[in-house]
């Protein structure tokens, strides 16, 4: 029933989020009509084209989140999904299926089983059910928001946008022209 009600909630989510225009396109995990990886990769292989082809330079840095899921504060799910004014009800399923989770600890022995009191979960989502990834993407929107804002990155010739990265989940590949811009 979970996976069946975060995979509703997640689509009125996603939703919202193309209709106010609000999930990032250099974001392409949980993004409706993306192909995911296949999408960075054409992209970054247009772009090392149109480098090569111009002659211009371009450095890459590439971040990789060690146990990224893992390390999500619930606090900071929360705030984003408040930040992109997602519908209160469904900021309050989030928020109180959130505070609910808990797992418990047990040890199975030849004698007896123990278990611990239940322990209350405060960072990271799960991987398992459709809703968490896209409360992980959520969460870096404003991650993409202050990227396009120092205005730097690489600008593919014949376009106004500069592409200052990408990211695909917790992956992030930082473009610029020179060690300052990156």
């Amino acid at each position: 029933m979970y996976k069946t009600l975060t995979g509703i909630i997640a689509k009125r989510i996603s939703t919202h989020l193309e209709e106010q225009r609000l999930q990032p396109a250099e974001q392409k995990g949980c993004h409706p009509g993306s192909k995911g990886y296949k999408d960075q990769l054409m992209l970054s292989n247009a772009i090392y084209e149109d480098c090569r082809r111009r002659k211009t330079n371009l450095i890459i840095a590439w971040i990789d989140y060690q146990e990224a899921f893992d390390s999500a504060p619930h606090s900071w799910v929360e705030k984003s999904i408040e930040l992109v004014q997602a519908n209160s009800k469904t900021f309050g399923f989030c928020k109180i299926s959130t505070e609910k989770w808990n797992t418990r600890l047990i040890l199975k022995t030849k004698q007896e089983v123990m278990q611990s009191q239940p322990i209350q979960i405060r960072r990271g989502i799960f991987q398992v059910d459709s809703l968490s990834p896209l409360l992980f993407c959520i969460a870096r929107i404003p991650l993409t928001n202050e990227l396009n804002r120092a205005d730097c990155g690489y600008q593919v010739h014949g376009t106004e946008r500069k592409i200052s990265h990408l990211m695909y989940m917790d992956d992030v590949k930082l473009l610029g022209r020179n060690e300052n811009d990156l």
